[in-house]
């Protein structure tokens, strides 16, 4: 996956392990629908007052509240993406001779591993990533309930950091992927899906 990004890394490289070779296999998420309205069976003041009192004592930031616009803006984060997205999975090997290592992580997640060029050049590779997040909640008086709608967006930012075998820094490099409550990330390279977890969070705080 994303070979283009390990580019600066491989090609800055100069350690050398005798017939080292790398493997690169990427399983996409499964793509779900995610239920993020609720109705709940009660007068909108009180629905409003009750939803906004839980999310100040959850671990969001509200970060704007407008009751004549019936909206609630909040933000997150996280240093574990993938409690909140679904990236899928990646399998990395790695075989010189003194055997193999094989490498499976979740792609939204950091990791670390040691990779080869076609050249045979030998670099180790550490993944950071984390995760921010902003949710619209709206809140609307329906019949004789409230309905509440949550929409989020989502980006994980990849951080990726290597170094020779000799200890010689290459350059660090960055890329995002956002997804949103009903829009996967996708390319060829990465797809990227909401799990529901935080809207689902949100809608039980409604109540």
């Amino acid at each position: 996956m994303r070979g283009a990004i390990f580019g600066t890394i491989i090609a800055a490289s100069a350690a050398m392990v005798g017939c080292a070779t790398s493997t690169n296999d990427y399983s996409p998420p499964k793509v779900s629908q995610i239920e993020n309205s609720k109705f709940v069976k009660k007068p909108f003041d009180g629905v409003w007052d009750g939803l906004v009192k839980e999310l100040s004592s959850d671990f969001f930031v509200i970060n704007n509240i407008d009751k004549n616009s019936r909206l609630i803006n909040i933000s997150f984060s996280s240093q574990r993406p993938s409690d909140f997205v679904d990236c899928g999975t990646t399998t990395r090997t790695f075989t010189n001779a003194r055997g193999e290592n094989k490498y499976v992580y979740k792609t939204a997640d950091g990791s670390e591993f040691t990779a080869a060029n076609k050249q045979g050049h030998v670099f180790n590779v550490r993944r950071a990533t984390r995760l921010e997040g902003r949710s619209n909640i709206y809140v609307a008086p329906e019949n004789d309930g409230t309905n509440v709608t949550v929409n989020t967006k989502y980006v994980v930012t990849v951080t990726m950091s290597g170094s020779t075998l000799d200890g010689r820094v290459v350059p660090t490099e960055t890329f995002t992927f956002d997804p949103s409550t009903k829009q996967p990330y996708t390319t060829d390279q990465v797809t990227c899906v909401a799990t529901g977890n935080i809207e689902e969070r949100i809608l039980r705080a409604a109540k």
